[in-house]
């Protein structure tokens, strides 16, 4: 009985190398892409102010129905913290602080490739549904407050 010998896996070439690596360079490149399109967001919002009229367009929700979103003064408080003026952007929208939290929290996650957005049990921390509706339900909330009579500092206009 003749013994066939056994199955011989073929040698990666130097072209399959170089693919399995330029995938691993690929993502790196996005990230460094998306953090300098940011600081140049960011760079842009500390030089132009958008206190002034017409700087950054209007609000089409403010302009529509005369109320504020949630995220209304979201830039101008931005624009605030980038100078180091705390007061004059919790004014501007006092859920500031949690939405740029959040952002920063979901950036570094991004960036570092967390095992939280991987497969496992740290996938179900970061996606849990509580934490989501929990945020959605504070927006919804801040939006409904800050558009009330009675709570004429929540608005925007400052």
């Amino acid at each position: 009985m003749a013994s066939t010998p056994p199955a011989v896996a073929p040698v990666a070439s130097d072209t399959t190398t170089r693919f399995t690596q330029s995938e691993d360079v690929a993502p790196s490149r996005w990230r460094w892409a998306w953090a300098t399109a940011i600081a140049a967001g960011l760079a842009s919002l500390a030089i132009r102010d958008p206190n002034q009229a017409g700087s950054y367009g209007i609000c089409p929700l403010h302009a529509l129905t005369g109320l504020d979103c949630p995220f209304c003064g979201g830039l101008r408080g931005t624009h605030a913290l980038l100078h180091g003026d705390v007061a004059t952007a919790l004014d501007h929208n006092l859920m500031l602080p949690i939405y740029l939290g959040v952002l920063i929290v979901l950036g570094v996650v991004v960036w570092r490739r967390s095992p939280l957005i991987g497969s496992g049990e740290g996938r179900r921390i970061l996606r849990g549904k509580v934490w989501v509706w929990a945020l959605i339900g504070l927006t919804v909330a801040f939006f409904v407050i800050r558009n009330l009579p009675w709570f004429p500092y929540l608005d925007a206009t400052a």
